[in-house]
């Protein structure tokens, strides 16, 4: 146990700022333990954990290591069994040099490091890390496919014909050991792999399990047919639906608690030819703070200043544009993040909620319960907020409330679901907003996508053919070539040559001669050759600049903003 020193107590705090009240509480509840007091500062939200797991870190002359940004090593990994690795709060992460880097709770603990320099026979490396994110890590890094194959072949396979299991058999079938685990392991498996999506996809002769990992749907289980009907009821009840009902598509969510955090997963059922379809997606991240930075989103900064500049505004719409998955929930609280201080009131109307945020007043909306968009927002209108964060404008009436809003002294954060930055000016018009609402409401638009991120272990140097750049740029013949990067494929990316995604933005800031050409019905040619002589560039142009800083691909750029219009 680290000890809670007043030097330490006074660290904290000086980056902090708990109020004395609070701060009291959190020494008594503490009991003198330094990583569980720093805990209690993080679950408040008055830290994030990178600053606080570095404060702990320096006072043992370690280095913190955040998870969600570090390398898992498999092979170093298997070095330890999981029971070996929950016994010592201690995870193999990679291999440099000589040394195996070794993630523990107690990094300077002589009779531990020794254990572990025995079991894995080489020298350790340890870094710094807390419990809650060793446990989690311990429980998701220790999952494989092959593991989900040995539980599933284990069942008795006959029991689980579908027209011999009766209703009642099957509810107590689905809440049994066995099958409670292989449905935590395939979420696990999932969080393992990083996958924004789990698709369960019952077939004539076996049940195909498939990720969304940075975008892409990939086969990764195949399980015997008879697990379909209970692998789907077991998601089903888990997130309250009606396992009876099997003709009617239904919607739910369930809870998936870890050590760390508990993960929200939205879940859809659909009668399919061969049984129920279940898609469930995991919202937020295992390891995402919901501290979140702007600064390190990747932003362009001539579209990261103008940004940060409308969010100083004290009152007016900004809107987050772009697809479903396409990061806008991780820019808006990163964007809360930026403006949050302890004096204004922030409140936030979401479905569902993505982060939890314990310095903000969240509300999830329940259409089933009269809790709508549009009947929260009048009532948080009656709150004092200074900012409102929506989580979506789906109709008129809400649309026309948030621009009122805008209007009277709040400034709203909003997602809107349109093609680009510009088609957002018009689409409240097109919703039935009044235009001398909208007009001079609206202050700002980002548009965004994310685009596959180039693995840094396997990226190389690659330069176009000429006649393929004169399709995108302005090209003089004799003129050196530019560099790109392209991913050969490795182990670390599962030879795909990417890993991860990183966003492409363009940032609309309505000026006053955009406000006159929406008063005027300028039509969105227009609207756009104002922007454009005003500075504007759009999704394409920041792909291609981030493909020539080596984050993705040219490729990447052209694949994803194929379906824009070129401008």
């Amino acid at each position: 146990m680290m000890e809670l020193t007043e030097a330490l107590v006074a660290n904290l705090q000086e980056k902090a700022h708990v109020p004395s009240v609070p701060l009291a509480g959190m020494i008594r509840a503490a009991k003198n333990d330094a990583v569980d007091f720093a805990q209690f500062i993080i679950q408040d939200g008055y830290l994030d954990r990178d600053t606080a797991g570095e404060l702990l870190a320096s006072q043992l002359n370690r280095t913190y290591v955040n998870l969600s940004k570090t390398l898992f090593q498999d092979e170093m990994v298997s070095l330890l069994t999981g029971e070996i690795a929950q016994r010592y709060r201690a995870i193999p992460l990679y291999h440099l040099g000589d040394a195996v880097t070794v993630a523990m709770v107690a990094p300077n603990d002589p009779q531990v490091v020794a254990a572990l320099e025995n079991l894995l026979m080489k020298p350790i490396s340890p870094v710094f890390c807390f419990k809650d994110e060793i446990d989690s890590a311990i429980k998701v890094n220790y999952q494989s496919a092959q593991h989900v194959d040995e539980l599933a072949t284990s069942f008795d396979l006959k029991v689980f014909q579908a027209g011999e299991l009766s209703d009642a058999a099957l509810a107590k079938l689905i809440d049994s050991k066995p099958l409670v685990e292989l449905g935590d392991s395939i979420i696990l498996l999932a969080l393992k792999e990083r996958a924004s999506d789990i698709h369960i996809e019952p077939k004539r002769n076996e049940v195909v399990v498939r990720f969304r990992i940075d975008g892409d749907l990939v086969d990764r289980l195949f399980l015997p047919k008879e697990m379909a009907l209970p692998l789907t009821s077991r998601y089903k009840i888990s997130s309250g639906l009606d396992i009876t009902e099997r003709r009617k598509p239904q919607d739910g969510r369930l809870s998936f608690v870890l050590p760390m955090k508990t993960l929200d997963l939205r879940v859809s059922s659909l009668p399919v030819m061969h049984g129920e379809k279940v898609v469930m997606r995991i919202l937020g991240s295992l390891y995402t703070s919901a501290i979140l930075n702007l600064d390190k989103l990747d932003f362009s900064p001539e579209v990261l200043r103008p940004f940060k500049t409308i969010l100083k505004y004290q009152q007016g719409i900004l809107f987050v544009t772009g697809p479903t998955g396409s990061g806008k929930s991780t820019t808006l609280y990163a964007a809360l993040n930026f403006i949050n201080t302890r004096d204004i009131n922030i409140v936030t109307i979401e479905d569902p909620v993505e982060y939890d945020v314990p310095t903000l007043n969240q509300v999830m909306v329940n259409d089933k319960a009269g809790r709508g968009f549009k009947e929260v927002l009048r009532s948080v209108l009656r709150q004092d907020p200074d900012a409102i964060l929506v989580g979506e404008i789906r109709d008129t009436e809400t649309a026309r409330i948030a621009a009122q809003a805008a209007l009277t002294g709040h400034l709203v954060l909003a997602t809107l679901h349109t093609n680009d930055a510009i088609q957002a000016t018009t689409r409240l018009l097109e919703m039935g907003v009044e235009r001398f609402i909208v007009a001079p409401s609206i202050i700002g638009v980002l548009g965004q996508r994310l685009v596959k991120r180039l693995c840094e272990h396997c990226k190389t140097e690659h330069r176009p053919d000429p006649e393929e750049l004169r399709q995108y740029f302005y090209w003089r013949e004799g003129a050196e070539l530019p560099v790109f990067y392209t991913g050969s494929g490795c182990e670390h990316c599962g030879g795909s040559g990417y890993a991860g995604r990183v966003g492409i933005h363009e940032f609309l800031k309505v000026t006053p001669q955009i406000r006159d050409a929406i008063l005027r019905d300028s039509n969105y040619d227009e609207i756009l050759g104002i922007a454009v002589r005003q500075g504007f560039h759009n999704l394409r142009y920041d792909g291609f600049k981030k493909a020539l800083r080596g984050l993705t691909s040219l490729e990447e750029v052209i694949r994803a903003t194929a379906s824009l219009e070129d401008y």
